[in-house]
């Protein structure tokens, strides 16, 4: 980490140290930008190895190879995948309430894997490593966004510690409750789904087979996801909220009979689960991604429904794009404060975050029902696509990349 004077000045301030925030500063640091990363959090620290269920991260992500590359490409995929990276093989999907199912196989799609399972805190652990490495970029825990002045060019940030920052541009990179978003007035269309999300690590009877499986039951979607020790596994379960009180309240025993229940005999046997956490579940979206000088990127601009664990992903895009055109602007005699690159990155990152979001709220609402003619619908689709080997490669090819 680098000291600076009390008052900083940077290129570029990111609000928020997440892993969208963090690769955002290494990326643009490896490129020769000033970079000051501000957040309210004390650094994380260090996991620490361990084989036991409560042991691993309940927070994990799915990246898709093309997030894997991006990571590759600023240096921190090897130390993020060096203990437990976890490469899943197949996706295994099915109708609880019918017959339709579809299985999704690596080797369909000439790739060596459909993506990998990694604990989020392995992820960060990585990013900032390479971050902090950097002589460019600073990193300042503890320091909570406090207020944002618009100043000639860019912006003047005050943190809880009482330092202030003068920056060409501000990146708002601080999660689905973004402060700076709210200091700006952005407008976000957002609603929820009145369902809540129980995480958790469990063991398995058997191995799971680097498989994820994922089921659609008439309360939400449960999905399983395969971990580095082949007896482990994460999951999401989405629940209607009053079955989320019922399930919630389980001991750990019934909990697992319970998931048992739930997976059915198509999914792996359960024996034991661990800590376990929840968190509501809501979609919401900023309508601009831009204002003078300032953008959002990952949550603080769009967050969705988990059941297709593209969140992470379409963050990780938001970052590379972004990227891509501050070092176009700058190879191009433009400034930082211009609005140009900024517009640009919305246009091309909006589009594909929109088509995402509608893409999940379908299924959730097209998943959530029992009407007869809508579970019909949705076997067919199922099975149609698990038949038609071109159509399911185009499915395979569209999600990782």
């Amino acid at each position: 980490m680098h000291e600076h004077d009390p008052a900083g000045s940077a290129d570029v301030l990111i609000i928020g140290a997440g892993i969208a925030g963090l690769s955002l500063a290494t990326a643009l640091g490896r490129q020769g930008f000033r970079v000051s990363v501000i957040d309210g959090a004390s650094r994380p620290e260090a996991p620490k190895p361990g084989k036991e269920l409560q042991d691993w991260d309940l927070r994990v992500s799915a990246l898709t190879p093309a997030s894997i590359a991006f990571l590759e490409e600023i240096g921190a995929w090897r130390g993020a995948s060096t203990h437990r990276a976890a490469p899943y093989l197949a996706m295994r999907v099915w109708d609880a309430n019918g017959s339709g199912s579809i299985v999704f196989d690596a080797g369909e799609a000439d790739a060596s894997s459909l993506g990998h399972i990694v604990e989020n805190r392995e992820i960060l652990q990585a990013l900032l490593q390479c971050a902090q490495a950097l002589p460019h970029v600073e990193l300042c825990w503890g320091h909570a966004l406090e207020t944002m002045s618009s100043v000639e060019p860019g912006w003047l940030a005050a943190c809880s510690t009482g330092r202030e920052f003068h920056t060409a541009l501000a990146i708002g990179a601080d999660g689905a409750q973004s402060k700076a978003r709210q200091l700006l007035g952005m407008p976000t269309r957002e609603w929820s789904y009145a369902q809540t999300a129980i995480v958790a690590t469990v063991g398995l009877a058997h191995g799971h087979a680097a498989t994820c499986w994922q089921v659609f039951l008439e309360s939400g979607p449960l999905a399983m996801l395969p971990l580095a020790d082949p007896l482990k596994v994460a999951i999401v379960w989405s629940l209607d909220d009053a079955a989320h009180r019922q399930i919630a309240a389980l001991s750990d025993e019934a909990f697992v009979d319970a998931l048992n229940r739930a997976i059915g005999p198509t999914g792996p046997v359960s024996e034991a689960v661990g800590c376990r956490a929840s968190f509501p579940l809501s979609q919401r979206h900023a309508l601009e991604y831009c204002d003078e000088s300032f953008a959002l990127v990952a949550d603080a601009a769009h967050n969705i429904h988990p059941l297709a664990g593209q969140g992470i992903n379409l963050g990780l895009s938001d970052v590379a794009v972004l990227t891509q055109e501050l070092i176009a602007a700058r190879d191009g005699g433009l400034t930082l404060s211009s609005s140009v690159p900024l517009r640009r990155y919305q246009r091309r990152r909006k589009t594909e975050n929109l088509a995402m979001m509608a893409a999940m709220e379908g299924f959730k609402r097209g998943f959530g029902t029992l009407n007869p003619l809508t579970v019909l619908g949705r076997n067919l689709g199922l099975n149609v696509v698990d038949r038609q080997g071109w159509l399911k490669r185009w499915f395979m090819r569209q999600a990782i990349s």
